[in-house]
């Protein structure tokens, strides 16, 4: 989302209908923000009959958001079940959570944010890996791979992790020196692209692009 509205389309691909309940929240409520978000969604209830699809329009009201970074929200859409027709029967209400980030006119690029990332291997923490995102975007990587001294993988792979804007994460790899990294980051299109970085300690070292 990159202006002051986005529209979302909802699909019902079951025979009968359904009502959803749309909401928008912080991605990171631990972070301290107010609770009071400044965006809204045109259709907080919903129905959608079987087979078809509705449009649900998310608004931005222009200000109270970060002008030099990325925020990052979570659209929920709750499948509100049928009330039961006999007593003594338990009901399931499913949720469903997608990530939304707001980009507000930036300087630079995302792909200069994912060649900026950077990794150092400290000598006094041995397996110990630290992330570096110095750029104003959320960067998600997948599959981050530690290749030790003999060239072959080493300890456990780290399945996803998203990096915030401007922030350091340190990743713990026990019993493993590594010598380099494989790892993929998300584009905007969800596509995964590769990337390798050769480590070096107490050093910062930036990953490149893989074939």
């Amino acid at each position: 989302m990159s202006g002051q509205r986005m529209a979302v389309t909802l699909v019902n691909e079951g025979k009968t209908a359904a009502l959803a309940k749309v909401s928008l929240n912080w991605g990171e409520p631990e972070s301290g923000q107010s609770q009071t978000l400044p965006l809204a969604v045109s259709k907080p209830l919903l129905r959608i009959p079987g087979g078809q699809k509705a449009n649900v329009e998310v608004f931005y009201q222009g200000a109270g958001l970060p002008t030099d970074r990325e925020s990052y929200l979570l659209l929920s859409v709750l499948d509100v079940p049928p009330a039961a027709k006999t007593p003594h029967t338990m009901t399931v209400a499913l949720r469903h959570r997608f990530k939304l980030l707001y980009r507000p006119s930036l300087k630079s690029t995302l792909d200069e944010a994912m060649a900026g990332l950077s990794w150092e291997v400290r000598k006094e923490t041995a397996g110990r890996l630290i992330a570096d995102n110095p750029s104003p975007y959320y960067l998600t990587l997948s599959d981050i791979e530690a290749i030790g001294l003999n060239g072959q993988p080493c300890g456990q792979p780290i399945e996803h992790l998203m990096l915030p804007p401007f922030s350091t994460h340190p990743l713990d790899i026990p019993a493993c020196q590594p010598t380099s990294l494989r790892y993929q980051i998300i584009s905007d299109a969800g596509n995964p692209r590769p990337y390798g970085a050769t480590l070096s300690a107490d050093k910062k070292s930036h990953g490149s692009a893989q074939l």
